[in-house]
C-alpha cells in the first residue's frame, strides 16, 4: 500500500498514532510524545499561528506543529509516561499533560463533540488537511488573479486528485462500494462540489467572490472568461449569461443567505456524495448511500441541538437541505453550459483525460 501524506508535516506515513483519526509519520508521533512529556511544553507561536509545517523545514514551529497534531485527533491522554514512572498515578500525569497545551477555539469545538459527531469530526479533520495539501500543491502559483475557463479547468484537473484523496480518507465507507460505483459517485460529487465550494470559500474569506482551490478567482468579465474563441460573431454575454444568472440566483445567493459553517458545508457535501438516485448503483450501494445520509443528518441535528444550540434545528436543517436542490438545479444548467462550450469548441485543445471527464459529466 502506497504511503499517505502525514496530516501534520506531509511526509510519507502509514499509521495512526495516539488516537489520531489521520495518518501520522513517526517523526511527528515522536515529537508529540516529547512535547506532552516535556515540563517546558507551554510555548507560544511567534508568527500569529501562520507558520509553515512541512517536513523539509529545518526548524518547524513547535506550537503550530502541536496544533496540527491536536487537529489530527492525537490525544495527550494516550501518551504513556516513561517506563520508570509506571507506578505513579497515570491519571494525574495525563491531566497535567493535557493542561500544558491551549487549544484554539476551532480545535476545542471539534475535540469536545467528536464522539457524538464522529463522521463530521472526521470530515472536518480531512477538510483541513485538504486545505493544507492545496497550499503545497499550488504554492508555486502566481499571486491570486482572475482565471478564464480553460485556466479554471486546468486548476480543477489538478485538484480532482486532491479531492479524491480527501473523499477516500474522510469516508472509509467508500471501500464498501464497487469500483464502478465509486467512480460514478465521485464524478457526480466532484462536479457538484465544484459548484458549491467556491462560494463557500469566498464566504469563509469574507469576500463575495468565487474562490478557486488555488486561491484565485473566476474572471468576472464574461467576455474574458470565455476568451478562447477568435470568432467575431461569438458573444459570451448573449450565450452564457442565462447560465451564470441561474447559478448566482440559486447556489451563490443561497450560500450567502444561509452562511453555512464548516460542519454544515461538510454535511451538504456528504449528502451530495451519497446520492441514492444515481443510475448504475447496485441495491447494496443504494443501502450504503441511504445509511450514510441518515447518519450525516442525525449528526448535524445533534450538532444543532447540543453544540451550536440553534433555536429551531428542524427549520435550519430544512434550509440546508434546500441548498441541495439548488445545487442540483444549477448542475442541470452547468451541463447545458458545457454543451454550449463544446459547440463553440472552447475546450478543443484540452488534454484527452480532461475531455473525457467533461463528456462523462454530461452523461450523469
Amino acid at each position: 500500500m502506497s504511503p499517505h501524506p502525514c496530516f501534520v508535516c506531509m511526509s510519507p506515513a502509514n499509521e495512526c498514532h495516539f488516537g489520531s483519526s489521520s495518518q501520522i509519520c513517526r517523526a511527528c508521533s515522536a515529537f508529540f510524545r516529547r512535547y506532552v512529556l516535556s515540563p517546558k511544553s507551554a510555548i507560544k507561536c511567534r508568527h500569529d499561528r501562520k507558520c509553515r509545517v512541512f517536513y523539509t523545514e529545518t526548524k518547524m514551529c513547535r506550537f503550530c506543529r502541536m496544533e496540527r497534531c491536536i487537529l489530527a485527533g492525537m490525544k495527550t491522554s494516550a501518551v504513556q509516561p516513561p517506563r520508570e514512572k509506571y507506578s505513579e498515578d497515570r491519571s494525574d500525569s495525563s491531566s497535567e499533560a493535557s493542561s500544558c497545551y491551549s487549544l484554539s477555539p476551532f480545535v476545542y469545538e471539534v475535540q469536545s463533540c467528536s464522539t457524538d459527531i464522529p463522521r463530521l469530526h472526521r470530515l472536518s479533520v480531512h477538510f483541513k488537511n485538504l486545505e493544507n495539501v492545496r497550499k503545497l500543491e499550488f504554492e508555486n502559483q502566481e499571486p491570486p488573479k482572475s482565471r478564464n475557463m480553460v485556466e479554471l479547468i486546468e486548476i480543477l484537473r489538478k485538484d480532482i486528485r486532491l479531492v479524491s484523496t480527501f473523499v477516500d480518507g474522510a469516508y472509509p465507507e467508500m471501500g464498501r462500494m464497487g469500483k464502478m460505483e465509486k467512480k460514478l459517485l465521485f464524478l457526480n460529487f466532484f462536479i457538484k462540489y465544484m459548484l458549491v465550494e467556491p462560494p463557500f470559500l469566498g464566504l469563509s474569506a469574507g469576500k463575495k467572490d468565487l474562490l478557486l482551490p488555488n486561491g484565485d478567482h473566476y474572471e468576472e468579465d464574461m467576455g474574458r472568461f470565455y476568451s478562447m474563441m477568435n470568432v467575431e460573431s461569438f458573444s459570451a454575454e448573449a450565450v452564457f449569461k442565462p447560465y451564470w444568472d441561474e447559478y448566482k440566483r440559486t447556489v451563490i445567493d443561497d450560500v450567502w443567505f444561509l452562511k453555512p459553517d464548516v460542519y454544515e458545508f461538510l454535511t451538504i457535501s456528504g449528502l451530495i456524495l451519497w446520492d441514492t438516485g444515481l443510475d448504475g448503483l447496485t441495491d447494496q450501494g443504494v443501502e450504503v448511500c441511504r445509511a450514510m445520509r441518515e447518519k450525516l443528518v442525525g449528526e448535524i441535528h445533534f450538532y444543532y441541538k447540543n453544540v451550536k444550540k440553534v433555536e429551531d434545528p428542524c427549520l435550519r436543517l430544512g434550509q440546508i437541505m434546500m441548498l441541495l436542490s439548488s445545487v442540483q438545479k444549477s448542475f442541470g444548467k452547468y451541463q447545458e453550459e458545457l454543451q454550449m462550450c463544446g459547440f463553440f469548441e472552447i475546450y478543443k485543445n484540452l488534454d484527452p483525460e480532461t475531455c473525457q471527464i467533461i463528456n462523462e459529466s454530461l452523461q450523469l
